[in-house]
């Protein structure tokens, strides 16, 4: 199934919250420093866009660079 990429992004954001209960207030917005995403919510939102998108994500792609913001997972996820 193809999505848009606006549609991926608020499948992301729609992720997120269900994992932090904290709402996305830009594509840009730092993650991991502000403490949005930590090792254990990165892991778990990984598990949960695969599942979304049908779409492997390695371990070697579990990093903070990679799940820094919404816009930096959406690049990850269009590479897939």
């Amino acid at each position: 199934m193809q999505f848009s990429e606006e549609k991926i992004t608020q499948i992301i954001s729609e992720k997120i919250f269900e994992l932090t209960y904290k709402k996305i207030s830009s594509i840009n917005e730092e993650l991991v420093d502000s403490g949005i995403l930590s090792s254990i919510t990165i892991a778990e939102l990984a598990v949960a866009l695969e599942k979304e998108f049908s779409a492997p994500i390695s371990f070697m792609e579990v990093t903070k660079e990679n799940f820094k913001s919404v816009n930096a997972i959406k690049k990850l996820i269009l590479k897939q």
